[in-house]
């Protein structure tokens, strides 16, 4: 995009993303600190405004706390603002905080989502100094899914697509796009020889909140055959045979007309 421009699409995830994160990490340090404030107080507080938007690629400039408000410094208000912060850390360092919960690593995933969507890289900081350059395309979206208990003897079926044998992280996606991770591959090197082709891969599951396989653990990997391989032929036909093996009209085919029916059928034709 142009300096200073964004797609709306782009900017509306953003926004949406970015709001719901800094709410709900309010709603958290609310629920950590003991009573004596709302719920609608701290949503009050984490309100974002987007004040401008500036070139220099493009700068996102928000704002946060409500309108018509006294700037008071109160410690929840710092508390969350450090757990951001810490959030960004997070994003750069591609590691969950054991602090967070599911509801706020969800929002996290949202805003990955939108992030990436938009550029490949983000700068995000404050007016104190505070930065965190982010790289958004090796991040792992699946870091910040829900937590769940391993699964051990899991299988997954798919083409292998992907192969990093310096990070033994590979991945296979299924005919209707499913993907899954595969980390800590175990026999890496054989296993890259068959990027291209439909594998089975054997390991620790990981399932995520609606159930779905989305990351297998201590993998290996085998070359099964593609299950739609029965149903592919390997010749072409041309357009020719194909019209010479097609059944022509015929003349003691259609529908049968009484007299009436085709005279009145006449009559509605030359009106």
């Amino acid at each position: 995009m142009p300096d200073g421009e964004i797609a709306v699409s782009d900017l509306a995830a953003i926004g949406a993303a970015l709001q719901e994160l800094t709410t709900r990490i309010g709603r958290e340090v609310l629920g950590t600190t003991g009573p004596g404030r709302t719920k609608r107080f701290m949503e009050e507080l984490s309100a974002l405004r987007l004040q401008n938007l500036t070139a220099g690629s493009t700068v996102l400039n928000f704002v946060k706390s409500p309108l018509d408000k006294l700037d008071v410094d109160l410690p929840e208000v710092r508390e969350a603002d450090d757990r951001f912060w810490q959030m960004m850390n997070a994003f750069e360092q591609n590691v969950r905080p054991d602090w967070v919960p599911d509801a706020i690593a969800d929002s996290a995933v949202k805003l990955v989502t939108a992030l990436k969507s938009a550029a490949p890289v983000a700068v995000i900081g404050n007016a104190d100094g505070v930065e965190f350059r982010i790289e958004w395309t090796p991040l792992h979206v699946d870091t910040w899914l829900p937590k769940s208990s391993p699964v051990d003897g899991v299988d997954a079926t798919g083409r292998l697509e992907k192969v990093d044998l310096r990070t033994h992280e590979f991945r296979v996606r299924d005919d209707i796009g499913q993907a899954v991770e595969l980390r800590r591959v175990l026999n890496d090197a054989a296993a890259a020889r068959l990027v291209g082709q439909w594998v089975l891969a054997h390991g620790e599951g990981t399932i995520n909140a609606s159930g779905r396989l989305v990351a297998l653990n201590n993998v290996t990997v085998e070359p099964v055959i593609d299950p739609a391989s029965d149903f592919v032929g390997n010749g072409v036909s041309s357009l020719d045979e194909i019209l010479a093996s097609a059944p022509g009209p015929s003349f003691d085919g259609g529908i049968e007309l009484t007299d009436d029916e085709f005279n009145f059928f006449l009559r509605a034709a030359r009106s």
